[in-house]
């Protein structure tokens, strides 16, 4: 039944298997440095079992270079803090701090970097949050 109320995006399957979000971000990105929201939430119930950070490219700015997942805003760094990742180095992260995030409500994650010195000129992330669903089926 039509309610004209628009849900969120949320990102759950009924079978018990693990989930994922995944997002790519530029250094370049608009909006990068405040945080760029993923295009699904992560759902009620859900379990976050690790985060894998890509650096696909790396990030070069002048001094320091920080990339960072979350979702509670502005810092955005509850999933993947300042220190999880290293931003000059093009390799694989598995992050597990957000391990212990059980997801109260469904929330929209973001990433965000953030640089200090010269300008960066380069830098490319895919990032991947993986989590359960709380669902008995």
């Amino acid at each position: 039944m039509p309610t004209n109320t628009e849900g969120v995006a949320a990102r759950e399957h009924p079978l018990q298997f693990l989930h994922y979000l995944r997002k790519t971000v530029n250094f370049n990105d608009v909006g990068i440095d405040t945080g760029i929201p993923f295009s699904k939430y992560l759902p009620l119930g859900a379990s976050i079992q690790w985060c894998m950070v890509k650096i696909k490219t790396v990030f070069n700015a002048g001094s320091t270079n920080v990339l960072t997942v979350g979702t509670v805003g502005t810092a955005y760094n509850n999933i993947v803090a300042a220190a999880d990742v290293d931003e000059a180095v093009a390799q694989a992260n598995m992050v597990l701090r957000g391990a212990d995030l059980t997801i109260a409500a469904a929330v929209l994650p973001y990433i965000k970097y953030t640089q200090t010195g010269g300008a960066a000129t380069t830098g490319q992330a895919e990032v991947e949050i993986v989590y359960a669903c709380n669902n008995d089926e």
